[in-house]
C-alpha cells in the first residue's frame, strides 16, 4: 500500500482490527486477540507507511453480530486516507451457498448464514476505495467447511492489497498466538521506516513457521492509475561522492526455510525481493546477482517448475560466464548441468522450449561441450519445426 502524506486536508488514515472467533468452536487454536492487539502495539504511522496524517485505530473483539461489523467496515472504508484492515480469526463456508465466511463469536455449524460474517461484504464495503490506499491482512484458520479453497473464495477489488496466510484446520490443542501477525509486527517495529508491506509480508511467511499445507497468499498485481504528467524540469547536475546505496538484506536464511517447510510461493516472493536489492544496490553486472540467479533456480526447482528452473539456471550460467571471475568455472559448470537436466524435463508441447535451448546450445558451446550442444540444438529446431 503506498500512500502519500496530506494531513493538511484533513483526511485521516484508518486501521480496523477485527479479532474473531467462534465461542463454543473445538477449534479455536489461534487466538485473535492476540493477533489485533499484537499489530495494535505497532505505531499507527509503521502501520500506514508513508501516512504522516492523524490515524484512527479501533479494535473489535469477539464481536457478535455480523451487521455490527460491517457498519464498522463501511465507516472505515468511506474515510478519505489510507486503511488497513486486519482480520485474524476462523473461516467457514455455509452449507446452502457454499460462500466462505468470517466466523464471529456467536457462529455455530447451524447459524453460518445469521451469525457469521460473509466475505462478499468485505469485499463490497471495499469496493470504492482508491487503488493504492487499501490493504487487507488475513492471519486465519480454515475450518474443514472450507476445503478445498478456491481462488474466488478470498476474492477482493483489484485495487486492495490482500496478505497474510490461511491455514489448514488443526485439532484440539492449547491456544496459539497468530505467528504470522506476531512476524509482521516486529517487522514494522524494527525495520526501517518506509517499508511496504509487499516486501515484508513473504519475510514474515517464512519466519513464521507455518504448519504444512498453509496458503500464503499473494498480492494483486499491480494497478495501473493514471496520473496527470508533471512540467519538465531542469534537474541539476548529479553529485559527487554520492553515498552508494545501502547492502539488500541476504534473505537466503528465509527462503531456505521457507522451502524447508513446502512454502514455495514465500520463497519465490523472498528470492524476488533479493532480486530487487541487489539490482539497486549492485547492478545486475554484480557477482552477487549470479548468487541471486542460483537461488531462484533452486526455489523453481522446489517448487517443480522445470520451465522457470531451466530458464533461471541457464541465466546464471550466462551470468557467470559473463561477469564471473576465474574461481568461478565450478558453479558455471554445475549451473550448465542442471540447466541442461531441467531443459530435459521440460515438454515439447511447452512454448518456451526452443527459445530456451538455442540459450543454453551457446552455453554449452562456451564451455566446450560440443556434442551436449548439439544435441540440445536438433532438439530444440525438431520442436521449432514442427510447431511453425
Amino acid at each position: 500500500m503506498t500512500t502519500t502524506p496530506t494531513p493538511s486536508t484533513g483526511k485521516r488514515g484508518r486501521v480496523l482490527l477485527l479479532a474473531a472467533a467462534p465461542r463454543t468452536s473445538r477449534r479455536r487454536l489461534l487466538d485473535p486477540e492476540h493477533g489485533a492487539s499484537t499489530l495494535g502495539s505497532v505505531p499507527a504511522e509503521r502501520l500506514l507507511q508513508g501516512w504522516d496524517g492523524p490515524v484512527d485505530v479501533v479494535q473489535l473483539v469477539d464481536p457478535g453480530e455480523p451487521q455490527a461489523v460491517l457498519a464498522r467496515l463501511q465507516e472505515a472504508a468511506a474515510a478519505a486516507g489510507p486503511l488497513l484492515v486486519y482480520v485474524c480469526g476462523q473461516l467457514t463456508r455455509d452449507h446452502r451457498q457454499h460462500r466462505v465466511h468470517v466466523a464471529l463469536a456467536k457462529t455455530v455449524e447451524s447459524t453460518i448464514r445469521n451469525t457469521a460474517l460473509p466475505w462478499t461484504w468485505v469485499a463490497q464495503a471495499l469496493a470504492s476505495r482508491a487503488p493504492g490506499s487499501t490493504a487487507l491482512v488475513l492471519d486465519v484458520i480454515a475450518d474443514p467447511s472450507c476445503l478445498p479453497m478456491r481462488d474466488e473464495d478470498l476474492q477482493l477489488p483489484d485495487a486492495v492489497e490482500r496478505y497474510g496466510v490461511v491455514a489448514p484446520p488443526a485439532r484440539r490443542g492449547p491456544w496459539q498466538p497468530p505467528a504470522y501477525t506476531v512476524q509482521l509486527a516486529q517487522l514494522l517495529r524494527s525495520g526501517p521506516s518506509g517499508q511496504r508491506l509487499a516486501d515484508l509480508h513473504p519475510v514474515a511467511a517464512a519466519q513464521a513457521g507455518l504448519a504444512p499445507g498453509t496458503v500464503v497468499l499473494a498480492p494483486p498485481p499491480p494497478v495501473e492509475v493514471e496520473v496527470p504528467r508533471p512540467r519538465p524540469e531542469l534537474l541539476p547536475p548529479p553529485m559527487p561522492n554520492r553515498a552508494p546505496a545501502p547492502a539488500p538484506v541476504d534473505l537466503r536464511p528465509a527462503i531456505a526455510e521457507a522451502m524447508h517447510d513446502g512454502h514455495h510461493q514465500a520463497a519465490a516472493e523472498l528470492a524476488a525481493q533479493w532480486e530487487r536489492g541487489v539490482l539497486r544496490s549492485a547492478g545486475y553486472l554484480s557477482a552477487e546477482m549470479g548468487d541471486v540467479l542460483e537461488v531462484q533456480a533452486t526455489v523453481a526447482v522446489a517448487a517443480a517448475d522445470v520451465v522457470r528452473a531451466a530458464e533461471r539456471w541457464t541465466a546464471t550460467a550466462e551470468h557467470r560466464l559473463r561477469f564471473g571471475v576465474e574461481d568461478q568455472a565450478a558453479a558455471v559448470q554445475l549451473a550448465a548441468r542442471n540447466a541442461l537436466a531441467c531443459w530435459r524435463q521440460v515438454p515439447d508441447s511447452e512454448g518456451e522450449l526452443a527459445v530456451l535451448g538455442e540459450r543454453l546450445a551457446r552455453v554449452l558451446q562456451d564451455l566446450g561441450r560440443d556434442s551436449a550442444a548439439a544435441a540440445v540444438a536438433e532438439r530444440a529446431a525438431a520442436v521449432e519445426r514442427r510447431t511453425a
